[in-house]
């Protein structure tokens, strides 16, 4: 699953620099020169903490009801005092003439801070469980529509042409979409959506907002912790959401 810091690289920068505005203007920063390093060095810190947290749900949050909310405040508050902490740490050893202002507002940067994580938390959850646009009511691809039959991507100095047919799967690259075969992997500007429109459905499907896969190139379909993945016959392990995964069964009639 291809995260959002990703897929969408400069929207995410975007995101954290504007909340590490916002963030700095309701701790009271106290001059123009104090909101210039209060916003940067939380920007930075929102960046990283951001990846960081994203990985932690993808792959170590826990399932178990109550155990998972204790994790979830435990860490809440860790993050928020560790963020916090580095922040007042860099401002100290960099910044001692503002340390003074800053050191008053730390209850209130741990509080909003703390309301990030949650926002965080929540935009994951939504994010992770996403549904994929509905299929046709008889479940048949348009057949009116002229799907195309190559994709022609740049190759240093050459134009490659390649057949659909032999397209393995295509995932999200930031602005690009990567294309996936046999003999390589290559980069084409253009958005999921426009490539999915463009292919024939009978053959692909997209199993992620970030994953569209060549159906006859699907080896076998394994559980992947709480969740499924695709293997590829070249080997290729690709991770599916749970609305492509029964997207994907309806389509091989599972």
């Amino acid at each position: 699953m291809n995260p959002p810091f990703t897929e969408y690289r400069k929207g995410y920068i975007a995101v954290c620099t504007s909340l590490a505005a916002i963030y700095a203007v309701l701790a009271g920063t106290s001059s123009a020169a104090c909101c210039i390093v209060d916003t940067t060095l939380y920007a930075a810190m929102l960046y990283f903490t951001g990846i960081i947290l994203w990985n932690i749900f993808r792959y170590a949050f826990p399932r178990n009801g109550l155990f998972s909310l204790l994790f979830l405040s435990t860490f809440a508050v860790l993050t928020g005092g560790l963020m916090v902490g580095i922040e007042s740490i860099a401002v100290y050893l960099f910044f001692p003439t503002l340390f003074g202002d800053f050191a008053h507002t730390i209850p209130v940067r741990l509080f909003i801070t703390l309301l990030f994580f949650v926002i965080a938390r929540l935009y994951y959850h939504s994010y992770g469980t996403e549904t994929l646009p509905p299929a046709l009511p008889d479940d048949t691809p348009d057949r009116t529509k002229e799907y195309v039959k190559r994709i022609t991507v740049r190759s240093g100095q050459k134009i490659r042409i390649i057949p659909v047919e032999d397209i393995l799967c295509l995932q999200a690259e930031g602005d690009y979409v990567s294309i996936c075969t046999d003999e390589g992997h290559w980069l084409k500007e253009q958005t999921m959506k426009y490539s999915e429109e463009q292919l024939p459905p009978d053959l692909f499907l997209r199993v992620h907002r970030s994953c569209i896969v060549n159906i006859s190139r699907i080896s076998r379909i394994e559980r992947y912790g709480d969740k499924q993945q695709i293997i590829l016959r070249n080997g290729v392990k690709i991770k599916i959401s749970a609305a492509g995964y029964r997207a994907l069964r309806q389509r091989l009639e599972l």
